[in-house]
C-alpha cells in the first residue's frame, strides 16, 4: 500500500485498493493546494487561500513596429503597397502576402491598414483566429463613453505596462470572430445613420444629425450626406445628398434626394453619383457608389469598397450639422486641411472595430491617441495578449503602429463536486492547455478521492474487480488523495493535452466493503485540440 495515503487514515477505514496501485504522477506545474482539506488529525478542512495565479509561461514580451500605411496618404487605390500588412504572432513575423492571396491564406493571424485591425477567421480570412477584450481601460473614458482627454494626453506605454502585465489568463472572456463592417455606420447607436427610438419595441428612426462624406467608385466624385427620413415599415429611406462632380471643387450648393423603394420585405438599392439616380445593384455593379441594405432589423448603408464592392469607394464621418459645414469639398476640411485620406472603406472586423484603440482629434489636429487597451487574441492553437503603443513613427510619419504582445496561458476552471455516490463536473470538455481542477467533497458521510486518467476507455469499462480500478499501468496524470467531507481542493495548472480521460475516486472502504467506483463515482472528461 501507498504509505503516505496510510498516514492520512487516523483511524478511518478507507485505505488504497492495493500495493499495485500507482504513485502519484502529476505534471511539472500541478500544485495542489488547501492542503489542510486533506483527511487529517483536527481541523476543519475548508481554506480561504485555496486560489493561486498561475505564471506565464517564459515571460516572453515582443515589442515591434508595422508598417501600416497602406503606401501612405495619397496613395493610388490600385498601387501595390496599398494593402494590408499581415503578421504571424508565433513567429513574430509580416507575411509577404497581396490582399487577395490573404483570403486563402492560414499563415497570417492579424492584419493592419492604417488604423483598422482584422483577424483571419469569419470575414476576414479563412483561419479560426478570434479576439476578446481582456482589459477595456475603462478610466480612458467618462460615464457617457466620452475620451477623457486629461487621460489619453498623459498616458505612455511605459505607465500602461502594468495594465498588459495584468493579464495572466484568458477565464471568462468573450471570443469573437471578424464580421462585415460597412464604413458608414448603422448600429443603432447614436453615432449612426438610425437609432432606435423606442428600444423597447424595436422602433427605429433616421438619425438626421449624422452626415458622412462619400467617396465614388471611382474615387473622382464625392458628396456629403444624411439619411433623413425612415420608413420601417416600407423599409423606404430617403438620403439628402450634396454632389461634387468630376471637374467641381467644392460640393454644389443644391441638394439632391434619393428615396429607396425596398419594401416590407426588404433588400438592396443602389445609387449612383454621376447620375445622380438609383441604379440595379446587379447590372451596375462597377457603377455604384452607395448601397442601401435592409435585412431582417438589419440596416446598412454600404461603399463600393474593399468587402462590399470591388471599387475605390470609401466614407468619412460621421459629423454633426455644425461640423459638416467645414467641409466644402470631399477633399478640403476645415482650414482647407486635406482629408482625402481620411476615407475608409467596407470592412472586416470585430473585437477592434466594437473596441476600438484609440480616440482621434484630441487636440484639434486629427491626431490619434491610443488607449492602452488588453486584447487577448485565440490563434487556434495559442492565445495571446496585445496592447498597441502608437500610431506614428519616430519621424511623425502616420501608419506605423507599435504594438507589444506576448503568449498567454489557455486556462480553464473546472469545477468538481464528489459525493455518494457520483462525480459532477460543470464542464465536460475544455480545451487542451492549462486547467484548473476545484475540487469539492459534499460527502455527506464519506472521505472521497480524485484520480484524472487519460484513457479511450468509458468509464465503467476501466480494468477493475471488487475493491476498485488497478491502477497500474495507466496513465495517472494527477490525483488528490483523503479529502474529508466539506474540503476543497483547488489543483491549478494541470497540462492536459488533447484526448479522452476518466475522472474517478477508487476508494475502497474495507470496513463497508464498498468500492466508491463500482458504486458510480467515474465520469468521462475530454480535453479537446485548441
Amino acid at each position: 500500500m501507498k504509505s503516505h495515503k496510510q498516514q492520512l487514515k487516523c483511524g478511518d477505514a478507507f485505505v488504497p485498493r492495493k500495493s499495485g496501485k500507482a504513485v502519484v504522477k502529476t505534471q511539472p506545474l500541478l500544485i495542489l493546494l488547501a492542503l489542510g482539506g486533506l483527511v487529517g488529525c483536527g481541523g476543519n478542512g475548508n481554506d480561504s487561500n485555496s486560489l493561486n495565479s498561475p505564471k506565464q509561461p517564459g515571460n516572453r514580451v515582443s515589442n515591434i513596429e508595422l508598417d501600416a500605411s497602406a503606401g501612405g496618404v495619397g496613395v493610388a487605390p490600385n498601387d501595390p503597397a496599398n494593402k494590408y500588412t499581415y503578421f504571424n504572432l508565433d513567429r513574430g513575423q509580416v507575411v509577404a502576402l497581396t490582399d487577395s492571396e490573404s483570403s486563402t491564406s492560414v499563415d497570417w493571424h492579424i492584419a493592419f491598414k492604417h488604423g483598422d485591425i482584422k483577424l483571419n477567421g469569419g470575414a476576414s480570412g479563412p483561419g479560426s483566429v478570434k479576439g476578446a477584450v481582456a482589459d477595456a481601460q475603462a478610466d480612458f473614458y467618462d460615464g457617457s463613453g466620452k475620451p477623457n482627454g486629461s487621460i489619453f494626453l498623459n498616458a505612455s506605454a511605459e505607465d500602461e505596462l502594468a495594465a498588459f502585465n495584468g493579464i495572466i489568463h484568458t477565464n471568462g472572456l468573450s471570443y469573437a470572430a471578424d464580421r462585415k463592417i460597412p464604413a458608414i455606420t448603422g448600429d443603432g447607436s447614436s453615432g449612426g445613420w438610425w437609432f432606435y427610438s423606442d428600444p423597447s419595441e424595436n422602433t427605429v428612426s433616421a438619425n438626421t444629425e449624422q452626415w458622412w462624406l462619400l467617396k465614388s467608385v471611382a474615387a473622382d466624385r464625392y458628396a456629403k450626406f444624411h439619411v433623413t427620413a425612415l420608413a420601417q415599415d416600407s423599409r423606404n429611406i430617403t438620403l439628402e445628398l450634396f454632389i461634387q462632380g468630376t471637374t467641381d471643387n467644392a460640393f454644389s450648393a443644391t441638394p439632391t434626394i434619393w428615396t429607396t423603394a425596398i419594401g416590407a420585405n426588404g433588400g438592396s438599392q443602389c445609387y449612383d453619383i454621376d447620375a445622380a439616380a438609383g441604379v440595379d445593384c446587379t447590372a451596375a455593379t462597377t457603377d455604384w457608389d452607395l448601397k442601401v441594405d435592409v435585412t431582417d432589423q438589419h440596416w446598412n448603408i454600404w461603399t463600393n469598397s474593399g468587402v462590399s464592392g470591388s471599387g475605390n469607394g470609401g466614407a468619412y464621418g460621421p459629423f454633426d450639422a455644425n461640423s459638416i459645414a467645414g467641409y466644402v469639398s470631399g477633399t478640403a476640411g476645415p482650414g482647407d486641411t486635406d482629408v482625402s485620406g481620411m476615407y475608409r472603406q467596407d470592412s472586416s472586423g470585430g473585437v477592434f472595430k466594437d473596441n476600438t484603440w484609440y480616440a482621434d482629434n484630441l487636440q484639434g489636429n486629427h491626431k490619434w491617441w491610443p488607449n492602452y487597451r488588453v486584447y487577448a487574441i485565440d490563434t487556434g492553437t495559442a492565445t495571446y495578449k496585445l496592447q498597441l503603443l502608437g500610431y506614428y513613427n519616430a519621424a511623425g510619419a502616420s501608419g506605423h503602429i507599435t504594438l507589444r504582445y506576448s503568449p498567454i496561458l489557455n486556462i480553464e476552471t473546472v469545477n468538481v463536486t464528489l459525493e455518494e455516490w457520483g462525480i459532477s463536473l460543470d464542464k465536460s470538455t475544455v480545451r487542451a492547455g492549462n486547467v484548473n481542477f476545484r475540487v469539492t467533497n459534499r460527502g455527506p458521510a464519506d472521505a472521497h478521492e480524485f484520480v484524472v486518467i487519460k484513457t479511450d476507455l468509458a468509464p465503467d469499462a476501466l480494468p477493475a474487480d471488487l475493491q476498485g480500478v488497478d491502477e497500474t499501468g495507466m496513465d495517472i496524470v494527477g490525483e488528490i488523495e483523503g479529502m474529508r467531507v466539506g474540503a476543497e481542493v483547488h489543483v491549478t495548472s494541470m497540462d492536459l493535452a488533447p484526448g479522452n480521460y476518466v475522472l474517478i475516486c477508487n476508494i475502497w472502504d474495507a470496513s463497508e466493503q464498498e468500492s466508491h467506483y463500482h458504486e458510480g463515482m467515474r465520469v468521462r472528461f475530454t480535453v479537446t485540440v485548441n
